[in-house]
């Protein structure tokens, strides 16, 4: 009699991807919180804690909304943001559900995860344009993106000594 499959390591792979995906969504509306809130600190100062808290709580949509009324964005713009939205809501209400019949087949899980690697670039690029936005408020602090991530490596480096010494930065 033959062996049964194991579901959980042929879908590993997928699942690793689904995963990434998620995590890249996650960065994406964090982007835009931060977004808002030094957006509001510019108004208001001392409300940056308290907009990241009300706008932690918003759904991506609602961030980006959010964005439009604070600013005007170009049409081009808010149509490239809007792919994000909708690549992240393909991501996270279904991806793997709306698919479970695919799931079942080889070629097809590797379909899908090609799938999500695609739409995980889609919403990394549009985070790396709201990163742009952000770049240019906290040029007023005297920082930027890259310095805080290289504060973040640090502080790793600091909690995490020996591990991910042969990861290239």
């Amino acid at each position: 009699m033959a062996a049964e499959p194991d579901v959980v390591e042929l879908t590993k792979p997928l699942l690793l991807e689904f995963a990434k995906a998620v995590y890249i969504c996650q960065c994406f509306e964090s982007s835009l919180c931060l977004l808002l809130s030094l957006m509001a600190q510019e108004t208001t100062p001392g409300v940056f804690e308290a907009s990241w808290d009300f706008h932690s709580k918003k759904t991506l949509g609602q961030l980006v909304h959010r964005l439009r009324e604070q600013i005007e964005i170009p049409e081009k713009l808010d149509e490239y943001l809007g792919v994000a939205v909708d690549k992240r809501n393909q991501i996270i209400h279904g991806c793997l559900t709306k698919n479970a019949l695919r799931l079942a087949h080889p070629k097809e899980r590797l379909e899908i995860e090609a799938e999500l690697l695609q739409m995980k670039v889609e919403i990394k690029k549009r985070d790396i344009v709201v990163h742009k936005l952000i770049d240019a408020l906290l040029a007023k602090y005297g920082t930027s993106n890259e310095a805080l991530k290289k504060g973040a490596d640090r502080y790793w480096q600091h909690v995490n000594p020996g591990e991910g010494d042969d990861v290239p930065h």
